[in-house]
């Protein structure tokens, strides 16, 4: 049994931030984090900023959840902005960018 619980230990420890790279959003108003919760974190001026809030996000929410902090989406998504339900999203900002660039010509 002790076995069992290490293990769950270790797999709740938080992963290095630099094993993240899908969980950072670069938009016109600086950088997301995108989170599991109802608000992304951000905007950061720096990518490095974001970084660091990640950090600290994985350290407060790991003994909360059950899931694999490296647990990930990894097939094709469509983001609407006209039905999120997040209050600070990440990928809200990332179209508006995308929209942005389109309508300007890019």
């Amino acid at each position: 049994m002790q076995n069992d619980s290490h293990a769950v230990a270790e797999r709740q420890d938080p992963p290095e931030v630099a094993e993240l790279p899908n969980r950072f959003i670069d938009t016109s108003v600086g950088w997301y984090v995108l989170t599991r919760e109802r608000a992304d974190l951000g905007p950061y001026v720096s990518l490095s900023e974001a970084k660091s809030a990640l950090s600290r996000h994985l350290k407060q929410h790991q003994s909360v959840t059950s899931r694999s902090p490296y647990a990930s989406f990894s097939g094709f998504d469509v983001h609407d902005p006209q039905t999120c339900h997040k209050i600070n999203c990440g990928r809200c900002a990332e179209a508006a960018l995308l929209e942005e660039r389109m309508t300007s010509g890019w």
